[in-house]
C-alpha cells in the first residue's frame, strides 16, 4: 500500500510541476546562479557594503600581499575576466598554504610573485587572438592551436576539440515530448549566449573541431545554431570547421529515427556532417552492422563524410571494434591516470587498458580522438592535493594531462568539455607549449618525464613495485561470467587512484556510477548482460559473489579481494567521508577551478532527478543555481577591491 501511495504522490508532483511550468513558462532567473541570501532579491553585482566572502589568507602576509599586488596592476586587472581572476587566486592560495619545498622563508615572496606572473600570463597571452587585435606579432599568431592530419579521414583537425556535453541548456534529451523546453526559449537563453561566446573563442584560437551528440540534451541544435549564426555573420566559413555528432548503434528503425532528428537539426543549416560516430559502442553485433550499412548509404548521399565510433567499453571490446576495419577514426579513453572502463581489462596484447588500442588504431591509420582527459581523466579542474603537488607549480594537472595525451599516448585531438570561455586558459597553456616545442624553445620531453618520475616514485612507495607491474593484469572484464559483471579492474584502478593520488571526488563519482547498474539476479546471465548499459558497463563490488574463478590467473587474489572490499567501504554512496577524515588520509582537494556551476548543471547518475525537476518547473527548482551567481561575483569583486 505504501508503494502505491508513493507512486501516486510522485505522479501528482509531476502533474503539479507540469501545470506550473505551463502556467509560468521558463523562469527568467534560470542560469543566473545562486542569489544573495533572503534579505535581498537583488541580482546585480554586490555593493562594497554587502560583500561577505573571505579574502585568501595570503593577503594577511604583508610581504606576500605586496609581491602579488605588484603583479596585478590596474592595467592587468582590466585584462582578466572575473573567472580568470578567481581561478588564479584559488591556485595562489593553495600554493601559499602548502609551503612546499622552495616556497619558504625569504624566497616565498619572490616565488609567489613569479607564480602570479605565470598565472597572469596563462590567462591573458592569447586574448589578442580572440579580440582580433590589429598588429598582432608573428610570435603570438604562431601560437594558435596546431592542426594535425586526422588519420585516413585526411582532415586537418585541431589538437584541441570543443566538446559540447556542457554547452547546452538542459541534459534532458530534446526529443522527450511535453517535458522539453521550446526551441525558441532555449535559443534565447543565457546558455545559448554562452555557447556562442565559447565557439567564437575557439575559432579565433584555431580550434576547428566541434563535437556533440544526439543524446547530449539540447547541445546538438544549440551548437549548430551558434555555428550557423557565425557563418551568417561572416565570422567563419562552413569549410573552416569540422562538426561531429553521434548516435548509438541500434535496430535500423531506431537508428533512422534518431538520424532524422539529428539531420533535422543540422542538414539545412550546415549542409553535411564531417564526422559521424556510432555512440557508446561496445560490441560487434547485428545492430552494429545494420547501423554501419545505413551510414554507408548516408555517405553516398553526401550527408556525412566520415564514419567512426565512440566507446566507453573494455579494452578487448575496443580492440575488436578497431579490427573490423570498418571505421575511419575512434573516440576512446586513454589517460595518464586511467583508461576509464578499459582500466584493468585485457588488451589482447598481454597488457591492460586502452593504450594498445590506440597503437592498433594508429597502425590502421585511424584518427584517434581522446575523450574527456580533463573530466573523465581525473576531474582535473578540481585536482586532489596530491596530484597538484606532484605535478608542481610550474605546470598544472590540466596542461599535464593534455601534453601526456599528445606526446606520450599519440592522440590526434583531445576533447575539452568547455562550460565557459575561461576554461580555455589551461588548455591554451598546453597548446602554446606544443607550438613552442616545434620552434625549439622548450623541451617538453623533460617537463613530462620529470612529472612522471615524481608520480612513479610516489606510487611505488605507496603500493609497491610488484603491484605497479602486475596488479591490474590477468583480470577478466565485466562481460565475463566469472565476474558476475563486477568491474574488478576498474575498481582496483580506483583504489590505486585513491590511495596513491588522493583522488577521492573522482573515485567516488566513478564508483557510484557502478552502483547505479541494475542487476536482477532472478534473471539469466544473458538477460542481465543485455540490460547493462554499454555506456557505463560493470557494477560495484558484491561480497556475495565468489570471484575465485575470475581471479585464478592473478598473482595475488587475496590482495585483490582486500582492495575491492576497501574500495567499496570508502566509496559507496552512503559512506561519504568528512573533510577531517579526508585531510587525515591525504585525500583532500587541492583547489577548485570550477568558478561557477555549468549552466545545465554538473550532473552525475546520482542526481538525474534534478534535471527532471529543472525542466518540469521551468528552472524554478532543482538546478536553478547554475551559471555565474552571487557567490562567484562576490568573490571576484572582493579580490578586485583588495588589489
Amino acid at each position: 500500500m505504501g508503494t502505491v501511495i508513493s507512486k501516486i504522490q510522485f505522479l501528482s508532483s509531476i502533474l503539479f510541476s507540469i501545470g506550473k511550468y505551463s502556467l509560468f513558462g521558463w523562469s527568467k532567473k534560470a542560469y543566473l546562479g545562486d542569489s544573495k541570501p533572503a534579505d535581498t532579491k537583488n541580482r546585480e553585482a554586490p555593493s562594497s557594503s554587502t560583500l561577505d566572502v573571505s579574502l585568501p589568507t595570503l593577503f594577511s602576509n604583508a610581504s606576500i600581499y605586496a609581491a602579488v599586488k605588484d603583479v596585478f596592476t590596474k592595467k592587468n586587472l582590466e585584462l582578466l575576466s572575473d573567472e580568470a581572476l578567481v581561478k588564479i587566486f584559488r591556485q595562489l592560495e593553495f600554493w601559499y598554504k602548502e609551503q612546499v619545498e622552495g616556497l619558504h622563508g625569504d624566497d616565498l615572496p619572490a616565488t609567489m610573485k613569479q607564480l602570479s606572473r605565470d598565472l597572469m600570463e596563462q590567462s591573458t597571452w592569447y586574448l589578442p587572438l580572440i579580440t582580433k587585435q590589429s598588429g598582432l606579432s608573428c610570435e603570438i599568431s604562431s601560437l594558435k592551436v596546431p592542426t594535425v592530419r586526422f588519420g585516413k579521414t585526411n582532415l586537418n583537425i585541431s589538437i584541441v576539440t570543443c566538446g559540447g556535453m556542457r554547452l547546452q541548456s538542459t541534459w534532458l534529451p530534446d526529443f522527450i515530448p511535453l517535458l522539453r523546453p521550446s526551441r525558441k526559449t532555449v535559443l534565447e537563453s543565457h546558455p545559448q549566449q554562452n555557447i556562442k561566446r565559447c565557439i567564437r573563442s575557439c575559432l579565433a584560437l584555431g580550434i576547428n573541431h566541434f563535437e556533440t551528440a544526439r543524446f547530449y540534451g539540447t547541445s546538438e541544435y544549440q551548437m549548430v545554431e551558434a555555428l550557423y549564426e557565425l557563418i551568417q555573420e561572416g565570422e567563419v566559413k562552413r569549410e573552416d570547421f569540422i562538426l561531429q555528432t553521434k548516435i548509438p548503434a541500434s535496430s535500423e528503425k531506431s537508428f533512422r529515427k534518431f538520424w532524422k532528428q539529428s539531420w533535422d537539426n543540422i542538414g539545412e543549416k550546415l549542409g553535411y556532417i564531417d564526422l559521424f560516430s556510432l555512440h557508446a559502442v561496445a560490441e560487434v553485433n547485428d545492430n552494429l552492422w545494420v547501423s554501419l550499412d545505413v551510414c554507408e548509404e548516408l555517405k553516398r548521399e553526401g550527408k556525412i563524410r566520415h564514419v567512426g565510433f565512440s566507446t566507453h567499453g573494455t579494452s578487448e571490446q575496443i580492440m575488436a571494434l578497431i579490427n573490423t576495419e570498418r571505421f575511419e577514426y575512434v573516440n576512446l579513453h586513454e589517460h595518464y591516470f586511467n583508461s576509464y572502463h578499459g582500466t584493468g581489462t585485457p588488451d589482447t596484447q598481454g597488457g591492460q587498458g586502452n593504450l594498445a588500442c590506440v597503437k592498433r588504431a594508429l597502425e590502421l591509420d585511424m584518427g584517434v580522438f581522446q575523450i574527456s582527459p580533463i573530466d573523465k581523466g581525473g576531474k582535473l579542474f578540481r585536482p586532489s592535493k596530491q596530484v597538484a603537488t606532484l605535478v608542481g607549480k610550474e605546470l598544472n594537472p590540466i596542461s599535464f594531462a593534455l601534453l601526456y595525451g599528445w606526446k606520450r599516448i599519440g592522440v590526434h585531438t583531445a576533447s575539452i568539455g568547455l562550460a565557459r570561455p575561461s576554461d580555455l586558459d589551461e588548455v591554451m597553456n598546453a597548446a602554446k607549449l606544443i607550438a613552442l616545442e616545434k620552434q625549439g624553445k622548450v623541451n617538453l620531453d623533460k617537463v613530462i618525464n620529470d612529472i612522471i618520475d615524481r608520480m612513479n616514485i610516489h606510487k611505488e612507495k605507496t603500493v609497491g613495485k610488484e603491484w605497479m607491474e602486475k596488479g591490474l593484469l590477468n583480470i577478466p572484464g565485466p562481460f565475463d561470467e566469472t565476474t558476475d559483471a563486477i568491474h574488478i579492474g576498474h575498481i582496483l584502478g580506483l583504489h590505486d587512484l585513491l590511495t596513491v593520488f588522493g583522488m577521492y571526488e573522482y573515485c567516488r563519482d566513478r564508483y557510484c556510477s557502478l552502483e547505479q547498474t541494475k542487476w536482477d539476479k532472478k534473471k539469466s546471465w544473458k538477460e542481465r548482460l543485455e540490460a547493462m548499459s554499454r555506456a557505463n558497463p560493470g557494477r560495484s563490488y558484491d561480497a556475495t559473489v565468489d570471484l575465485t574463478a575470475a581471479l585464478e590467473k592473478h598473482y595475488n587474489p587475496p590482495l585483490v579481494l582486500e582492495k575491492l572490499k576497501q574500495a567499496h567501504e570508502w566509496l559507496k554512496d552512503d559512506a561519504k567521508l568528512s573533510d577531517e577524515e579526508l585531510d587525515k588520509r591525504g585525500w583532500n582537494r587541492g583547489y577548485n577551478l570550477t568558478v561557477w556551476t555549468e549552466m545545465p548543471g554538473e550532473v552525475d547518475s546520482r542526481a538525474l532527478h534534478q534535471v527532471l525537476l529543472q525542466v518540469l518547473t521551468g528552472g524554478r527548482m532543482g538546478l536553478t543555481q547554475t551559471g555565474p551567481g552571487y557567490s562567484f561575483r562576490t568573490e571576484a569583486q572582493q579580490l578586485r577591491r583588495a588589489l
